[in-house]
């Protein structure tokens, strides 16, 4: 079993720890407030007051964050991670769904530090998590994954290795550039529906049931059409907005095209603009019913 520092203990990574201690792992866990951390010792967890303290002796340093200014404050600040006294040869993994630019300089303070680092990236939303049932998008070298898999199993129903390190992420941030795409669709033919006097409940059937019916619109038109969405918010619009604008900047840095990825994040803007940027992605349909002037549901 492996000793396990976990950095972030926010909605995927509360989770992710519960399913690691539950499988017999050793977990240190940090969180930058700390009373989040503190409702994990109940569950067998050592909550540590730094990321340093959290990292020093580790076999797995795993982060879980919200963006790149947090993995970096977390792995590089004066009491970050990487200024811990290190295990040699231990691995570092960042989970989070962050910038291609930032994971590969992560990879090579990493590596200046003697350890193996891999981007794992990982597809599911808290409820997945809480199953144990993410998705894992692995970038590293082969033997680096491999190794690592009876350790992600605790929190993973799949690793899919896709190549070497970088390569999980940019994956990823694809990934979630065309989830944000199906499910502002989902949002715009909702509401042309009831713009057009069809009754949502049969729209969201139709889509759902249709040639139209990707997961994301069935979950998505169901919560639309009955106006309940997911408390706590599981998938804010302001996450969105950043996961498909590090997705565009990276689709675009390596000689694509992202048209529907630039309309998606200003379809997802309305959210912000209409001060629900931090409401549940689902509720994309209330910000286009007061863009055009009519009253949300």
């Amino acid at each position: 079993m492996a000793k396990i520092a976990f950095l972030g203990a926010g909605m995927m990574g509360q989770p992710m720890v519960r399913n690691f201690l539950q499988g017999g792992h050793a977990v240190t866990v940090y969180n930058r407030t700390p009373d989040k951390a503190r409702a994990l010792e109940a569950f067998g967890a050592t909550v540590a007051a730094t990321p340093r303290a959290a990292a020093a002796g580790a076999d797995v340093i795993m982060s879980s964050l919200t963006n790149d200014d947090a993995s970096r404050a977390t792995w590089t600040g004066t009491d970050g991670a990487l200024q811990a006294d290190l295990k040699p040869g231990a691995f570092a993994i960042e989970v989070s769904t962050v910038s291609l630019t930032w994971v590969s300089e992560l990879n090579e303070l990493a590596m200046a530090r003697g350890l193996h680092f891999l981007d794992c990236p990982v597809a599911g939303r808290p409820d997945v998590a809480e199953s144990g049932q993410l998705k894992i998008f692995a970038g590293g070298r082969v033997e680096d994954v491999d190794a690592l898999r009876p350790v992600l199993a605790a929190i993973s129903k799949s690793v899919t290795h896709v190549g070497g390190v970088g390569k999980g992420i940019t994956f990823k941030l694809i990934y979630n550039v065309m989830g944000a795409i199906h499910v502002a669709a989902c949002a715009e033919g909702m509401f042309a529906c009831e713009a057009a006097g069809i009754d949502i409940a049969v729209a969201a059937e139709g889509f759902s049931t249709g040639a139209t019916g990707s997961p994301h619109v069935i979950r998505h038109a169901r919560y639309m059409a009955e106006n309940k969405h997911e408390d706590p918010v599981q998938f804010s619009g302001r996450m969105r907005i950043k996961d498909v604008d590090y997705g565009i900047r990276l689709i675009e840095s390596v000689g694509a095209q992202s048209v529907i990825g630039h309309a998606t994040k200003a379809v997802f803007a309305q959210m912000v603009e209409h001060a629900m940027g931090d409401h549940n992605d689902s509720e994309l349909i209330d910000a286009l019913r007061i863009a055009h002037g009519r009253n949300p549901a």
